[in-house]
Parts: C-alpha cells; sequence; structure tokens
C-alpha cells in the first residue's frame, strides 16, 4: 500500500478508538489486553522503512522521541479516562472532554516530529507512525489495567451476571 493509504487507514482506526471511548463500556477483565499493540509494534517493525533512508541516526533519534510521546500520551490518555464500578459489579470506563484534547494534543505533536524530521531530511513513513500508536495503545492499557484492579478487587461488591452462568 501506499504511505498515504497506510496514512489514511491509521487515522481512520484512530478516529473509530476515539470515538468508540466516548460510550461508556465496560472494561473486560482479564482480556490480553496487550496483544494488538505487540501486532502492530511487529508490523511496524517488520516495513523496511521504519529508519528511512537517510540519516539514519537522526531517524533513529525521532523514532525514540516519537515512542516516549507516544507513552506519555497513552499514559495520559488513560489518566483522564473515567472509571468506575457500576452497580452490576462491572468495571466501566469513558473517555472525557479533557481525553479528547490530550488526542489532539498529540495529534499537534506528531504534526510539530513530522515537520521536525523533514528539517533534518529524515523520511518518516506509516512505519513509525504505526509503532508511535502501538506504543501509545499499550501505555493507555496498560495503565487502564493498572487503574481499574482496585475496583476489581473491593470485596462486597456483586460479580457481573455473566460470570454466575460460567
Amino acid at each position: 500500500m501506499s504511505e498515504i493509504v497506510n496514512g489514511l487507514l491509521i487515522v481512520a482506526v484512530v478516529a473509530v478508538l476515539v470515538l468508540h471511548q466516548f460510550k461508556a463500556r465496560q472494561l473486560a477483565e482479564e482480556r490480553r489486553w496487550w496483544v494488538v499493540p505487540v501486532v502492530l509494534a511487529f508490523v511496524a517493525a517488520r516495513k523496511p522503512d521504519l529508519l528511512g533512508d537517510g540519516n539514519t541516526t537522526a531517524a533513529a533519534a525521532l523514532l525514540a522521541v516519537e515512542l516516549v510521546l507516544s507513552l506519555a500520551a497513552g499514559a495520559l490518555f488513560a489518566r483522564t479516562t473515567r472509571v468506575w464500578r457500576a452497580e452490576d459489579g462491572a468495571v466501566r470506563t469513558k473517555a472525557t472532554k479533557l481525553t479528547l484534547a490530550v488526542w489532539a494534543g498529540g495529534i499537534v505533536v506528531r504534526v510539530a516530529l513530522y515537520g521536525i524530521s523533514g528539517a533534518f531530511g529524515v523520511h518518516q513513513g506509516s512505519a513509525a507512525l504505526m509503532l508511535g500508536l502501538a506504543a501509545m495503545l499499550l501505555a493507555r492499557a496498560g495503565v487502564l489495567q493498572w487503574r481499574t484492579r482496585a475496583y476489581r478487587e473491593v470485596v462486597g461488591y456483586p460479580r457481573p451476571a455473566w460470570k454466575d452462568h460460567m
């Protein structure tokens, strides 16, 4: 696929993810929350244009900055997500307006990074964006799982109804 198609596909996936987070939803327990980010990272790492075709030192440095910023954005995304225990005992999450601001800030930072990479003559392809997205999703899921563990350990709340049938 071309870079433009890859970029548009990534933007579409991110838009769906963001919109999905604004609905109150039950957080699945014991789910393999790390699988999707690891698969994305694996696919990105296999792409030959991950470090571009020019100055690999500058490309690696920019990629490292992208990953650090993506991890921070993912952690902020999870911290700005509302978490609560519903009456049925299920842990629920919902993104807030502040979460949307984090996403917007992340997009601005990524655009700035692409501008910096262009100034250094480094071509960052869709692989770098995909790896950054994987890092952000991994940090978000990990922090959200960490935040919700206290809600799952509370004694005295009823178990979700679906667990009674297992």
